[in-house]
């Protein structure tokens, strides 16, 4: 296989992006990317799901096809994005925090990180914070009102009834005849 690699002419080059884990769905790759429609891990699709939103929110023109790869100009945003989302997938799940970034809560929010000149190239958006914590709040409330009322209530289905079924009843034009004629 090396000696494949240093013997390849000039005409014969590899094709870009044939990795197996873009093609297939995998425990790791599940997502996938809106732009290109390979799979990628939950961080990239939400890095690019709130790019895309915040583009097209400020009426931007339409990032590059593959707008997360070096030298591009939402490259370091993608990245910002991307390793916040690492971070804060450590306190909450993937559901929480794709549904809490869809929900009202998330609005007008654009990013999870933004730039910090002083720390490490980029830190938490507090409202996005603030915004997800909320959100998981109430949902969390919400399942435990929902199991309450489901331990208070106690519905007892009724017992379905054995039901005679009518017979179909037809007045034709034989049966009035026929009475006519009895009388």
């Amino acid at each position: 296989m090396s000696q494949r690699l240093y013997t390849m002419s000039k005409k014969e080059k590899p094709k870009l992006f044939n990795k197996e884990y873009q093609k297939q769905w995998s425990e790791t790759h599940k997502y996938k990317h809106i732009h290109t429609g390979e799979y990628c891990r939950f961080e990239a699709y939400i890095a690019e799901y709130l790019i895309l939103r915040r583009e097209e929110a400020f009426k931007k023109p339409k990032p590059a096809y593959k707008f997360w790869t070096k030298g591009d100009k939402l490259y370091p945003a993608f990245m910002r994005q991307l390793k916040a989302v690492v971070k804060l997938r450590k306190t909450y799940d993937e559901a929480t925090i794709l549904e809490a970034i869809q929900s009202p809560h998330f609005n007008k929010i654009f990013f999870i990180g933004i730039y910090e000149k002083n720390y490490v190239g980029w830190k938490f958006n507090p409202l996005a914070l603030e915004a997800i914590k909320r959100y998981d709040k109430e949902h969390k409330d919400f399942l435990k009102l929902r199991e309450e009322s489901k331990k208070e209530v106690n519905i007892e289905e009724p017992e379905p009834k054995d039901l005679k079924q009518r017979k179909k009843q037809y007045n034709s034009k034989k049966s009035s005849i026929n009475k006519l004629r009895n009388k």
